[in-house]
């Protein structure tokens, strides 16, 4: 997809599906289009919930009511805080009980994938961050690889936020916050992150939303189109 370059003037709906972490996100996203008056934020999100358990709330039956209802340019999905896969025993990965679980959760995620693509709402499916317990980390770095292989296999756009989050690849609380200052971005239970932290995610997704805004994608070709290739001089104007 050609780059594509934010401008006030855009319209769009961005559907925030997920769990508190998308909450957070969509906080975010509200704090970066707030002079934007075209930019919608549907939060939709839901604190407690996940994709390991249907029961208390069924995220793949909740989305195909939302794909019907809500007429969407993107999505921006993230889940994880809630959903830690019950693969070990003994502390350890347990080899079937990992190959079982991603069997399932991995229907759940691309179930969702499916349902919006099927709709016309592109998705961009955002990574958990690295978190402060070394365990609760292999967890979501578990989540991930499944977040990953499926977007890839359903035609979404995964955004990894693992090392936006981490320092020199491990856990850290403060880092580059978005005007630039060291700020903290990670939540004192180590998982969710700040109004600071969502806001960062959020100026990395900015870009990626912007091409699914109305026109985006058109404008962004013809730039591309109008720019000579490099090396190449553009063509000379013919005065007669």
């Amino acid at each position: 997809m050609p780059a594509c370059v934010p401008t006030p003037g855009e319209t769009g709906r961005v559907l925030v599906i997920g769990d508190s972490q998308a909450q957070g996100l969509a906080g975010g996203l509200r704090w970066l289009y707030r002079t934007n008056r075209n930019m919608r934020v549907l939060d939709h999100s839901k604190i407690s919930t996940g994709l390991v358990s249907v029961s208390f709330y069924n995220w793949p039956d909740e989305v195909h009511k939302l794909a019907a209802s809500e007429h969407a340019d993107v999505a921006v999905v993230m889940f994880g805080a809630n959903d830690r896969p019950p693969v070990r025993v003994h502390g350890a990965v347990d080899p079937g009980q990992l190959a079982n679980f991603t069997k399932i959760y991995s229907a759940r995620v691309r179930d969702i994938m499916v349902t919006l693509k099927n709709a016309h709402i592109p998705v961009i499916w955002v990574g958990h961050p690295m978190v402060r317990d070394d365990v609760f980390s292999a967890d979501m770095a578990i989540l991930n690889n499944i977040f990953q292989d499926q977007a890839a296999k359903n035609g979404a756009q995964f955004v990894p936020l693992w090392s936006v989050f981490a320092d020199d690849g491990h856990f850290s609380a403060y880092g580059e916050g978005v005007d630039g200052s060291k700020v903290r971005l990670r939540a004192d239970d180590g998982v969710h992150l700040t109004p600071s932290g969502y806001q960062k995610a959020a100026k990395i997704l900015e870009p990626l939303i912007a091409c699914y805004q109305p026109n985006a994608v058109q404008k962004a070709t013809a730039a591309e189109a109008a720019t000579p290739a490099s090396g190449q001089p553009a063509a000379a104007h013919d005065p007669s």
